[in-house]
């Protein structure tokens, strides 16, 4: 804003090199940084940089040259609300199987048809599988990382293989201490965003311990937006208990801890539906002091969206920031700092305008709070995976056991971030030596642990 130029590029690497090489230092921006301390990402289109910004779903620059300065004037127009589909497409599982096999195979061929798929024992990435097994693409070996033999999530991905024909793997994230330095400052030297999705870690582990560096890194993600990520019975609590008005949202933040659940309940509309035991600003501001107050957006977000029901608030928010921000950027990241590129065959406009113009009852049930439902049925059908049997499946990292098995290097590098205040940081090493007794505190201390590796090694920035 300001400038009497603008630089579009669609990859953001190229975007921040160019920078450089003309003589122009990417600038750290407080908002950014406030951001990722209070929501765990920042707010689109901002990112973590002054003056660079990131259009995704719904997103609109304006671009126009006023006295010779350029103008952007922002706005959204998110493209999943339930309301606007059409609801004309006819049901069929055979339909979206071929759309997602059309849509893995193009990714494929882009990747030089060579690469992997993180297989983990949910519906969206076990729909990627069977696409390459019913494609003959079985050249793509699947790789499950597992914490530990009670992990639920490798024997149903290696079953799922088995019956598909494809190669599989499992890893074990290391739990050598210089073997996860070394690998995680390596991934913040390569990587132009800190990526503190709480999943970012174990992600970027499994990735340097696969033989594979050319090609792509295959995902199921990508289709919450048109599939719709319902809200669960935890969030529809959250939403009903919320405290309204600035006055007691200041009150909570002052009183209760960081890592306590009613922090949730002092939040905004909108900042509900983002995940994560998160930084307040009194205690941003004593860690980082140019902390700025972030709930203001988020307010204005929350205003903007009040008409919504629940449904359409988690897309055109959490779905619409939280996916390219959160956990998209994660496998984006990951890839990167291995030499391979992204591979999210589900973000496919062909897939999304089919699946998203369904009859709702296709989709989703608002009674029973079950979502993607013509793809558990296509995947019943033609692989004999019933995904409500199996139920919801998440990769539950052990992040509090990840600080206290890796102390020394994560007190390390937060305390050699130059980011922090050094008085500020007795916070910090309060809560990190609590962590036994109060394990939640990972989030915020992961948080800090994240941004402040980024800060200390990525060749993005300047010192």
């Amino acid at each position: 804003q300001g400038s009497d130029s603008v630089a579009i590029a669609t990859d953001l690497v190229e975007l921040l090199d160019e920078m450089r090489t003309s003589g122009v230092a990417p600038v750290l921006s407080a908002y950014g940084i406030s951001s990722l301390l209070h929501h765990g990402l920042v707010k689109l289109p901002h990112t973590e940089y002054e003056d660079v910004y990131l259009l995704a779903m719904g997103d609109v620059a304006d671009i126009s040259a006023d006295n010779g300065r350029v103008r952007i004037e922002w706005s959204v127009a998110y493209p999943w609300i339930n309301s606007q589909s059409a609801e004309d497409r006819e049901p069929s599982t055979r339909m979206l199987l071929d759309l997602t096999v059309a849509a893995t195979e193009r990714k494929l061929i882009a990747a030089g048809n060579s690469g992997f798929l993180m297989l983990s024992s949910g519906k969206d990435s076990t729909a990627i599988a069977l696409a390459l097994a019913e494609g003959g693409f079985r050249d793509v070996a699947a790789v499950t990382f597992s914490q530990g033999d009670d992990d639920p999530e490798a024997p149903i991905a290696a079953r799922t293989c088995a019956r598909l024909g494809l190669k599989h793997r499992v890893v074990k994230l290391p739990s050598d201490p210089a073997v996860v330095a070394d690998t995680l400052i390596a991934f913040y030297e390569s990587t132009p965003r800190p990526g503190v999705d709480l999943s970012q870690i174990p992600y970027v582990l499994a990735a340097a311990m696969i033989d594979y560096r050319t090609g792509a890194v295959f995902d199921g993600g990508g289709n919450d937006s048109y599939m719709a990520l319902l809200p669960g019975r935890r969030d529809v609590i959250k939403q009903r208990f919320r405290l309204r008005g600035r006055g007691p949202i200041r009150l909570a933040s002052r009183l209760t801890r960081v890592d306590s659940p009613v922090n949730y309940l002092a939040r905004s509309r909108a900042m509900v539906v983002l995940s994560g035991r998160t930084l307040r600003l009194h205690e941003s501001r004593e860690i980082y002091p140019e902390a700025v107050d972030t709930g203001v957006e988020w307010r204005t977000e929350s205003a903007r969206t009040n008409s919504l029901d629940l449904i359409d608030l988690y897309g055109a928010v959490k779905e619409r920031h939280g996916d390219p921000a959160g956990s998209m950027l994660k496998q984006r990241l990951a890839a990167q700092s291995v030499g391979m590129t992204a591979a999210l065959p589900f973000c496919d406009h062909g897939i999304a305008d089919y699946y998203f113009n369904l009859p709702e009852q296709y989709r989703f049930d608002r009674k029973s709070l079950v979502n993607k439902k013509l793809l558990r049925s296509l995947l019943l059908e033609f692989l004999d995976y019933d995904a409500d049997a199996i139920g919801k499946q998440y990769f539950m990292f052990d992040g509090a056991a990840f600080v206290v098995n890796h102390m020394d290097f994560v007190r390390s590098e937060i305390d050699a971030c130059t980011l922090w205040d050094k008085a500020g940081l007795t916070l910090v090493h309060d809560w990190l030596d609590g962590i036994g007794s109060r394990p939640l505190l990972h989030h915020s201390i992961l948080t800090i642990f994240m941004i402040s590796g980024w800060h200390n090694h990525s060749r993005f920035l300047s010192r």
